[in-house]
């Protein structure tokens, strides 16, 4: 017969296992529940809805899919605009450049390319002033641009996601 320590010893080890394994199991099903939600048909573009308006649409819910909560889409100030802002885990705010083709082409590079210095420098300064606005300078944010190419099947686009594409150069400063 097991003594009360030794029994209570058991149960811990056993509780520590069963959290860790299912934490593993958790994230697991999370990712395959995300990765379900992406493969699922999108919705089609709208009557006279342009291209870059309707990649937005679709970049957000992406974004949507994957777990992010769309705080604002189109922020504009007199620094520029930000198509999508998120949140991410609810520990970090991601400014979100979608660059939209209608179709891949050869030997173009790919729609990122077009976020140059100058454009990263508008958004940086945007995201400030949004940070500023909104009481967010504490928290952390990086800056993400998706690539959002919709191909013969307009209900199924491609996504390129790549976080963290650019850091700010003007760390807490505003232009005007």
């Amino acid at each position: 017969m097991e003594t009360f320590g030794e029994l209570l010893h058991r149960y811990r080890i056993a509780r520590r296992f069963l959290r860790k394994r299912s934490r593993n199991v958790l994230q697991r099903i999370e990712s395959r529940w995300c990765d379900f939600r992406k493969s699922m048909p999108y919705f089609s573009a709208g009557l006279d809805e342009p291209t870059g308006r309707y990649g937005e649409r679709l970049a957000s819910e992406y974004l949507r899919r994957c777990g992010y909560f769309i705080l604002e889409r189109s922020y504009a100030c007199p620094m520029g605009e930000i198509d999508i802002i998120a949140a991410w885990k609810a520990t970090q705010v991601v400014y979100v450049e979608v660059k939209t083709w209608s179709s891949q082409r050869e030997n173009q590079g790919g729609p990122a390319d077009a976020v140059d210095e100058i454009k990263q420098r508008k958004i940086c300064r945007t995201a400030l002033h949004y940070a500023k606005r909104h009481g967010l300078l504490d928290t952390p944010g990086r800056f993400d641009v998706i690539e959002v190419v919709l191909g013969k099947d307009p209900n199924r686009p491609s996504f390129r996601h790549i976080q963290a594409a650019f850091e700010s150069q003007e760390a807490y400063q505003m232009h005007a």
